[in-house]
């Protein structure tokens, strides 16, 4: 019988400083040929994803943390912020002068006038994870979701209220960020809306993660998975742990389960 399997990208399949590792592309291959389902299952919106990502046999995506959910070529949910949300987005982390990254479905988009240069340098390191080029904040079209870098997190609960509370922000302490997604949208509903869909039981699924986005994903699913990479937080709650993702984690926890 089938299984699914979803796969959260950075930290997961990808390392920023080897890629995807040789072993990685063999075990989905293998589980494509053991005819599995695999899904990623990821926080960076659809132009974020280098163009290769979507073909490498993935059977569905689940994006932007849950905000966009795709499978055999059908969108099954798809959220975006509104022209007037985007704007209060960049005017309020302007005023605050905080580093501000929007997440479009084509384009992801920066502001060209901050030069502080820990934000240069997190411009430079996401053009070259994603294998894309950002756009000033001004051309932003079809946002999903956002991140701000460098934000004090006792600021989060402000931006919140003054988006009436549609929006929840997750701290990511290794890159001291905050990325704001819909409320109630995670990678959980994303996973949610897919076995709905593909009438594949949870008893049958799958996770890998690695960061706290990945947290309700992994309680979600049968058997989450925890790289050896990964945040504490996620490690606490993960029931299962698999090596680091430049040490094969991937291709070890897969054959663990007995999936290649």
């Amino acid at each position: 019988m089938s299984k699914i399997i979803f796969f959260d990208i950075d930290g997961t399949l990808y390392d920023s400083r080897i890629g995807i590792p040789e072993s990685t592309v063999n075990a989905l291959n293998q589980l494509i040929a053991n005819e599995h389902k695999i899904v990623m299952c990821t926080g960076r919106s659809k132009g974020m994803i280098p163009e290769e990502y979507f073909h490498m046999g993935f059977d569905g995506v689940i994006l932007g943390a849950g905000t966009y959910v795709e499978y055999e070529g059908k969108i099954l949910h798809q959220e975006l912020m509104t022209p007037e949300e985007v704007q209060t987005v960049i005017d309020w982390g302007k005023k605050q002068k905080i580093g501000i990254i929007l997440e479009g479905e084509k384009y992801g988009y920066y502001d060209p006038e901050n030069t502080d240069d820990y934000y240069i340098a997190m411009k430079n390191k996401t053009e070259a994870d994603c294998k894309t080029t950002l756009y000033p904040l001004n051309e932003a079209v079809d946002v999903p979701k956002w991140t701000y870098h460098h934000m004090e997190l006792s600021k989060k609960p402000e931006i919140e209220e003054i988006l009436g509370h549609k929006y929840k922000g997750t701290y990511h302490e290794p890159v001291n960020s905050v990325e704001f997604v819909p409320l109630g949208v995670n990678k959980a509903k994303g996973i949610e809306v897919i076995l709905d869909h593909t009438g594949i039981s949870r008893e049958d699924s799958y996770a890998f993660g690695d960061s706290a986005n990945d947290i309700d994903m992994i309680k979600y699913v049968k058997y989450g998975v925890a790289m050896g990479n990964s945040v504490p937080e996620l490690l606490e709650i993960a029931p299962y742990q698999t090596a680091r993702v430049d040490e094969d984690g991937i291709e070890k926890g897969l054959k663990k389960f007995g999936l290649i």
